[in-house]
């Protein structure tokens, strides 16, 4: 049996969530007008634009998959099955569920 989690974990998810979704929003932004973006011999203007926004690629991919876990998690709340990892059914640990409670799958699993 799983144990209920708190009323909190929903609103923490949400808003983390909602975080999320903010910065994905902000990345994906068009470049301001005129910002030349290019890589060339010399470091400048435009050079440094493109690899900011090559590291914001990263930055969003990683943001993504979080957004991915967070929906899953609240979905897993929907179902009543919240604290049970999705790959072996086994309980996650409590203090994992507190520390990252986006957690689809318990430590073992995780590995």
């Amino acid at each position: 049996m799983t144990q209920q989690p708190s009323p909190d974990v929903e609103r923490t998810l949400r808003g983390r969530l909602e975080e999320i979704r903010a910065r994905i929003a902000e990345l994906a932004k068009a470049p301001e007008p005129g910002a030349g973006i290019g890589f060339g011999k010399r470091i400048g203007d435009g050079t440094n634009e493109a690899i900011s926004r090559r590291n914001d690629i990263g930055v969003g991919n990683s943001l993504l998959v979080t957004e991915e876990k967070l929906e899953r998690a609240l979905a897993k709340l929907d179902e009543g099955s919240y604290g049970r990892c999705d790959r072996c059914g086994g309980p996650i640990a409590p203090g994992r569920l507190a520390a990252v409670p986006e957690s689809a799958l318990c430590i073992d699993c995780a590995r």
